[in-house]
């Protein structure tokens, strides 16, 4: 469970609302979850610099911007108060948590799925006082989990009631929300004490730890790419360690024995660190084991290598902590497949390999355990009910399996047997074995430079400042350490809250000189992003196309018209080890729709066992169409090649679309009955059929 620092320096108010409204969707619910079913033994890893911004809310030293203007009558609101309740009022999953509710939905398609902000201000005037209080509602209402709404009478009654809210409504949901936020920590302190759960942390704020000890540490799994100047400062990383583990002391009455170290990040040194602070295990990627071991990709399915892998493990040089590494396929199949299953059966799914497993391992399958590591928070949007469908039918079938046993990282480790031996760590993270996410692109070494400029500006400074300051001025330099900010720059992802993270980023090394009471360099008064935000994700086409289905480009020109989609962009807050596909291109001519599928260059075609087109357009039903590999055509007249790449042809006529018709659609991978890829994972991709105008109006202009 986590979240970047979203404070605004030296205020009282949050930039952005994730902490809130994650934790009345998110954080309580999956404890509750757990604690249904007593055989179950979850770990739960708490960063302190969300709890620290949980604790911000409940005590009130903080609150949000979302929230203050959510606090106002419609009648007191400003242009600008109308604007941002406009731009920002529907940031919520639309799939699960707008379209299901009749008022919410047409409050959108007035404001207008696509705008742009220029157009708000206008578009505010045609909204009357109740039609904003209704969106206000609504927003604030939507973030709320089911369960909530199963223990609150209040919150059940204003979703019952849908429209017309009242002042009092919206003060009562506004009320509930802050009762729902003081909970959370109790409840896991709670649990933890009997024993029901076990709680780990990270470093304080979230930092890349290896980089913070040596950047130039990225070079053995990135060689030759280009970094910034050299940022050093492994008593940094000491300091997030050992302040994380304070501070959960300090909230939960004891000190956690493991740690996710920030985004399973972790290299020799980093390892000796945690060792040092008393840490008793530790978590990581199988990629790293992999790489640890000098083993092949997934080397571990062969027999033998799974009873090497399912185990605790042991780096001689710190001998005194075992490390965990995480299931990458199971874990990512939660993550990023079974949203689109029938709960039930994608339980099923998940509890059936564990158990094949467990046949593989005979006589000795209960000395083993099998780590299913993945992202607490940014899952569930995607899943019907939140998540609570698949999550309570996961846990019963695995209380109720014979094969297999629920326990936590230090129960097993009371009774597991001797760990594996590893003679070096090589250095990574859980996303690609890596850093390239954080460092080595030219926005990503642009943040790192001005982060190293102010820690030298803190060592030049730090005896001739006064002292009283100085830990303001740490835990501003902290918060900058955190992996976040370079999560978004560097065109690795994407955000409609960008400008948000950069301003942020930026604030925080500014607050420093401010306090040292020195000049802060111009630099940091200028945007470090390039201002890549959703509109680098989906290019709409511009021009007609009819490209030859073969399998191949086989003339430059021929998709130089097309409308694309890129994956790799769009890693939003979660990332899976790597997509089978690279980028979705699209098109169309007068008759036919034309979608190119580019693969990552290590995908094996023979990954792919079947692939399907699942389109939906106003009037006409929703349908699945499947694409069979090297098929010349099949029943809905698909024609599709595939080779290099994978070309699919649909005419217009096979679906009913007619010219102007809007239509959405998104491409699916299946693996053994099982949607393991969907592109893209959270809104479709949306285009209009072209009339006989569309060539000519795009290039008349």
């Amino acid at each position: 469970m986590h979240q970047p620092c979203y404070r605004i320096p030296d205020s009282r108010v949050f930039r952005l609302p994730w902490v809130r409204l994650h934790g009345l969707k998110d954080y309580y619910d999956m404890l509750s979850a757990a604690l249904k079913f007593p055989e179950i033994k979850v770990s739960f890893n708490l960063v302190p610099g969300l709890l620290e911004q949980l604790q911000d809310y409940t005590e009130g030293r903080a609150t949000d911007r979302h929230f203050m203007v959510s606090q106002k009558q419609p009648s007191d609101l400003s242009e600008e108060d109308r604007c941002f309740i406009l731009k920002d009022f529907f940031m919520a999953h639309w799939p699960n948590m707008v379209e299901p509710y009749p008022r919410y939905l047409s409050l959108l398609e007035k404001r207008g799925r696509h705008f742009h902000p220029s157009a708000l201000p206008k578009v505010s005037q045609t909204f009357s006082d109740q039609e904003l209080l209704d969106l206000m509602v609504w927003f604030n209402l939507c973030w709320i989990d089911p369960l909530h709404f199963q223990l609150r009478p209040e919150l059940a009654r204003l979703k019952a009631k849908g429209k017309n809210f009242t002042i009092e409504d919206k003060d009562c949901l506004l009320s509930q929300q802050m009762e729902i936020l003081e909970s959370i920590i109790p409840a896991y302190k709670k649990a933890w004490d009997q024993k029901a759960i076990e709680i780990a942390t990270s470093p304080f704020y979230h930092p890349i730890l290896p980089l913070l000890c040596d950047t130039q540490t990225a070079l053995e799994c990135m060689p030759g790419a280009p970094l910034p100047q050299r940022f050093s400062y492994p008593g940094d990383a000491q300091a997030q360690i050992v302040n994380g583990l304070d501070y959960m002391e300090k909230i939960f009455g004891r000190r956690p024995r493991g740690m996710w170290p920030s985004e399973g990040s972790v290299s020799q040194k980093t390892v000796e660190l945690i060792s040092q602070a008393g840490v008793k295990w530790m978590a990581s990627d199988e990629k790293i084991w992999e790489q640890s071991l000098g083993k092949a990709g997934r080397q571990r399915e062969e027999p033998g290598e799974a009873g090497q892998f399912y185990r605790s493990h042991m780096w001689e040089q710190a001998d005194k902590t075992r490390l965990f590494f995480r299931d990458q396929q199971l874990s990512d199949l939660i993550g990023f497949a079974y949203y689109g299953w029938d709960g039930q059966a994608a339980a099923r799914d998940l509890v059936g390999r564990l158990e094949r497993k467990a046949d593989a391992l005979g006589s000795q399958a209960a000395d083993h355990i099998v780590p299913v590591i993945l992202d607490g928070e940014n899952a569930w949007e995607a899943f019907p009910r939140d998540g609570q469908i698949f999550l309570e039918q996961l846990y019963q079938q695995l209380s109720q399996s014979t094969k297999l046993n629920c326990c936590t990282f230090s129960q097993y480790l009371e009774q597991g047997p001797e760990p594996g031996k590893m003679s070096r760590i090589f250095p990574g993270s859980w996303i690609n074995h890596d850093f390239s996410i954080w460092i080595g692109q030219e926005e990503d070494n642009r943040a790192w430079n001005l982060l190293l400029a102010a820690r030298q500006a803190i060592e030049r400074q730090k005896d001739s400042v006064d002292q009283a300051v100085m830990p303001e001025i740490i835990r501003e330099l902290q918060i900058a350490e955190g992996s976040d900010w370079c999560w978004w720059y560097g065109g690795n992802f994407s955000s409609e809250n960008l400008e948000d993270f950069d301003s942020l980023f930026r604030s925080h090394l500014q607050r420093i000189y401010q306090l040292l009471n020195v000049e802060a360099p111009r630099e940091l008064f200028s945007p470090i992003s390039l201002g890549k935000g959703l509109d680098v994700l989906i290019n709409q086409p511009i021009d007609l196309i009819s490209p030859k289905i073969d399998g191949r480009v086989s003339d430059f020109y021929e998709w130089a018209g097309a409308g694309s989609y890129n994956i790799r962009q769009d890693g939003g807050t979660m990332h899976r080890g790597q997509s089978l596909l690279e980028v979705v291109h699209f098109g169309f001519d007068q008759g036919n729709l034309y979608i190119r599928l580019d693969p990552h260059e290590k995908t094996d075609f023979n990954e792919i066992q079947a692939l399907t087109v699942n389109l939906e357009f106003q009037g006409q039903p929703a349908r699945t169409i499947p694409v069979k590999p090297g098929a010349p055509e099949n029943e809905a007249a698909t024609i599709s090649a595939y080779g290099k790449i994978i070309e699919i042809k649909l005419p217009f006529t096979a679906i009913g679309a007619q010219p102007g018709d809007l239509i959405s659609f998104y491409v699916a991978l299946v693996q053994n009955s099982l949607t393991v890829e969907r592109h893209p994972i959270r809104s479709p991709i949306t285009f209009k059929v072209p009339d006989g105008e569309f060539g000519a109006n795009n290039w008349g202009a």
